[in-house]
């Protein structure tokens, strides 16, 4: 094991990680993606007061899960939820990827000679970080800067980035009933109250959006 590392230290370390692993296979899901979530993550955590070098290890680290699912995909040329099924029941300790990124996130950082108390809060995190309950105010942070990127100029550009990695073969007409329509749900679920201001303008976006895609198609402008 590695002496212990200063957080500058294992940020640094984190995304040497990211860029090795996580930056091609993981689209949507990748190393820019949980980069923005950091950034986001820190930021509403500096207004609310939570620890934000827990956040940014957790964030940078909350879709590392991700990785072999991908990778598994990535081999077979398939992206349907049989074969991770088939990887959850056989080759992963779990299909879902909160789950498997705890324990990447685990030895990793254990590995760095994280402390063991930090790398509870960071695995307890990750593990939460896709599910409907937040035990802290650090999960709580993560869980809804993730939300953010799934709302807003960002998602849409994210959609179309994983249409091109997955869904070639359908037609740019169908990616809103695929990825955007319906994510009025993400506002419900939102912990902090100055994030929900946010959440609401990058919703009222996607609809626009929506609408005025969906003009052009009938050609109606």
């Amino acid at each position: 094991m590695e002496n212990s590392l200063n957080h500058n230290q294992i940020i640094e370390k984190i995304n040497a990680l990211l860029d090795r692993y996580h930056s091609d296979l993981s689209y949507c899901h990748g190393a820019d993606h949980c980069r923005r979530v950091a950034k986001l993550a820190v930021k509403i955590g500096e207004r609310e007061g939570a620890d934000c070098q827990i956040i940014e290890v957790a964030a940078l680290l909350h879709d590392i899960g991700v990785v072999p699912l991908a990778w598994g995909r990535h081999a077979s040329g398939r992206d349907d939820n049989d074969f991770q099924e088939f990887l959850g029941l056989y080759a992963l300790p779990s299909a879902d990827h909160g789950e498997v990124g705890a324990l990447i996130a685990e030895r990793f950082l254990r590995q760095n000679g994280y402390p063991e108390g930090k790398i509870k809060q960071v695995t307890l995190i990750i593990k939460e970080h896709n599910t409907h309950n937040q035990t802290t105010l650090e999960s709580r942070v993560v869980n809804d800067a993730d939300k953010l990127e799934a709302l807003g100029a960002t998602w849409v550009a994210r959609a179309f980035q994983r249409t091109n990695a997955f869904d070639r073969r359908i037609s740019i007409e169908s990616i809103p009933e695929k990825y955007l329509i319906g994510r009025k749900a993400f506002l419900e679920n939102i912990h902090i109250e100055a994030v929900k201001e946010i959440a609401e303008q990058r919703y009222r976006f996607l609809e626009s959006f929506i609408e005025q895609f969906q003009r052009e198609l009938r050609l109606e402008t």
